[in-house]
C-alpha cells in the first residue's frame, strides 16, 4: 500500500512525459492541434503530481527529477519542435547534407535558421535546472514557467489560422518576428521577474486578488476564442504581474 500511495504522483508525471513525446511527433507530423492538446493534458497532469505529492506527503528527490525530465520533454522539446515547424511554415528553406563515414553514406535534411526554435528548448533547460535548486519560488515563481511558456507557443500555429486573428498572420508569420518570440521566449522563462502562482498561501481575497482577475477573465476567452484564449491569457498573466509589481 505504501508503495502504491509513494507512486501515484510519478504516476502523474509519467503520463505528462508521454504526453509530451507525443506532442514532439504529432509537431513534426503538422498535426499542430493534437499536439497542443498533448502539451495542455501534460501541463494539466503536471499540476496534479506536485499536488498529489504534497497532499500525501510524499515528495521526494526522485519525483523533483522526474518531474524535470517529464516537463523538458512536453515544456522544452515540444514547443522548440513546434517553433522549428513554424519557422518551415513561412518559407524557411531546408538544406540537404550528405557525407560519408567509414564507408557509409549519410544524408539528411534540416533548415540552419529554423533551428533558431530550439532556444526555446535551451530557456526551458536552464528554467527547470534553476527550478529545482532554488527554494525561493515556494509560493511566486522568478521567470515565467516552462509549462506556460509551451502552452504560449504550441498555442501559435492555432492563433494564426483563427478567422479572428487573421490580420495579425502577416506580421506574425515572418522570420523576425518568430525570432523575436523565440528570444523572449527564453529570456522570459529565466528572467529573476517575480509572477504569481495559484498555490494560496492564505484565504484573503485582497491577497490572491490577481489570481482571482485572471480565472474571471478565464470563462469568457473562452467562450469567444475557444484554445486561441491560451496564448490570450498568458499575455494577460504577465501584464498583472507587471501591475502588480509596479504596486509592490
Amino acid at each position: 500500500m505504501q508503495l502504491i500511495k509513494r507512486n501515484i504522483p510519478n504516476f502523474f508525471t509519467a503520463l505528462n512525459f508521454l504526453c509530451g513525446c507525443f506532442a514532439v511527433y504529432l509537431a513534426y507530423k503538422n498535426l499542430f492541434e493534437a499536439a497542443f492538446l498533448m502539451v495542455f493534458l501534460g501541463a494539466f497532469f503536471d499540476l496534479f503530481d506536485g499536488f498529489f505529492a504534497r497532499l500525501l506527503r510524499v515528495e521526494s528527490q526522485f519525483g523533483l527529477q522526474f518531474d524535470s525530465m517529464a516537463d523538458l520533454i512536453t515544456s522544452g522539446l515540444a514547443p522548440g519542435m513546434v517553433m522549428y515547424k513554424l519557422f518551415l511554415e513561412i518559407g524557411i528553406r531546408e538544406l540537404d547534407l550528405s557525407f560519408i563515414l567509414l564507408r557509409n553514406e549519410f544524408t539528411f535534411s534540416f533548415a540552419p535558421f529554423a533551428l533558431f526554435g530550439f532556444l526555446i528548448s535551451l530557456g526551458a533547460a536552464i528554467r527547470l535546472a534553476k527550478f529545482n535548486i532554488d527554494s525561493e519560488q515556494q509560493y511566486d515563481f522568478k521567470g515565467l514557467p516552462a509549462p506556460a511558456n509551451a502552452l504560449f507557443i504550441v498555442a501559435l500555429p492555432l492563433l494564426l489560422e483563427h478567422p479572428m486573428f487573421l490580420n495579425v498572420k502577416p506580421f506574425l508569420a515572418t522570420f523576425p518576428a518568430l525570432m523575436v518570440i523565440c528570444v523572449l521566449s527564453a529570456i522570459l522563462m529565466n528572467i529573476r521577474l517575480p509572477l504569481f502562482s495559484f498555490k494560496i498561501k492564505s484565504s484573503s481575497i485582497r491577497e490572491n486578488g490577481y489570481q482571482l482577475a485572471l480565472l474571471a477573465i478565464c470563462f469568457p476567452a473562452f467562450y469567444f476564442f475557444q484554445w486561441v484564449a491560451v496564448p490570450l491569457l498568458i499575455v494577460v498573466y504577465l501584464i498583472l504581474n507587471i501591475i502588480r509589481n509596479s504596486f509592490s
